[in-house]
């Protein structure tokens, strides 16, 4: 099983302990990764003040990505949202498209359209699958109720087509009942982070996210589990504005997907970068190793 690589701007600078981490488990789980020279950020931060510019970024990384005969691996939902809504338009407009590789040949690159690419929870759900995750694991989680932070953009808008069902998300969930651990599902509550409207007003996007990690506290979890480095951003590397802004005095561990199933891989800790995560994930790896 092989991909080409795109781990996304955020989690090649900030949130590089996804990145550690996601590269640490696809390799123990047999998965090939190719590293593409020359990307760049998606360009989704873009959109609402240029939407050309976000397209020719978006549109470009995905000229690079089709070099490469192989799917592309993608770790952010941002990204995955980007690639697709570009990829519907210029699908849908002839002229857009000629203009974008007008500015492109530049480069010597030229937007195809053909590429194929999946989000790492599609891998690892969809292709490898829960149940040979489930087999390759060395340490079971039975001792821990983890609450999956899907991310809104993992599941809307859906009529372009997400990773998962917007009305029942639950990949995420059983990749997280494969490693033995309970996922506390929060039907109903809003998955967003805050992050995009934190750009424009940082005092509305603590609250969110700390009203998210309130709710995880109260259902009586022993941590979330996020799989978007914006979520990353907001849960775990803001955790202690975000649960000051409402009102909270004890934080909870924040840790992604790929460091979990790495600590059940038997993969140290440090080589997840869980020494990375700003919020209290100690308590969690003392609730792994039966300690208090």
């Amino acid at each position: 099983m092989k991909y080409v690589f795109y781990p996304g701007c955020l989690s090649m600078t900030e949130q590089y302990a996804y990145e550690i981490s996601a590269r640490e488990v696809l390799k123990a789980l047999g998965v090939e990764l190719i590293y593409p020279e020359n990307i760049t950020c998606c360009g989704a931060i873009l959109r609402s003040i240029n939407s050309f510019g976000w397209i020719y970024l978006t549109a470009r990384n995905m000229a690079v990505l089709e070099q490469h005969d192989e799917e592309a691996l993608l770790l952010c939902n941002w990204c995955h949202l980007s690639f697709t809504h570009v990829q519907k338009l210029l699908s849908d407009n002839e002229e857009l498209r000629k203009w974008i590789n007008n500015l492109l040949s530049s480069e010597d690159l030229d937007y195809q359209g053909k590429l194929k690419f999946k989000h790492i929870i599609e891998v690892l759900h969809d292709d490898i699958g829960a149940e040979k995750i489930a087999d390759s694991i060395k340490l079971k989680l039975e001792n821990l109720k983890l609450s999956p932070h899907i991310g809104c953009q993992l599941m809307r808008p859906s009529e372009l087509g997400r990773p998962d069902n917007p009305l029942n998300p639950i990949k995420l969930s059983r990749l997280i009942e494969a490693l033995g651990a309970k996922a506390v599902s929060h039907i109903g509550f809003i998955e967003c982070c805050g992050w995009a409207i934190s750009k424009t007003s940082l005092d509305t996007g603590l609250t969110l996210a700390g009203n998210r990690i309130k709710y995880a506290i109260e259902a009586g979890v022993d941590g979330i589990v996020v799989t978007c480095p914006h979520g990353g951003e907001m849960l775990d590397y803001l955790q202690e504005d975000a649960i000051r802004a409402v009102g909270v005095k004890l934080g909870l561990p924040v840790i992604y997907y790929t460091q979990l199933l790495g600590l059940a891989l038997g993969i140290k800790p440090e080589e997840l970068g869980l020494q990375l995560n700003k919020s209290p994930v100690n308590k969690l790896l003392r609730k792994i190793h039966g300690e208090t």
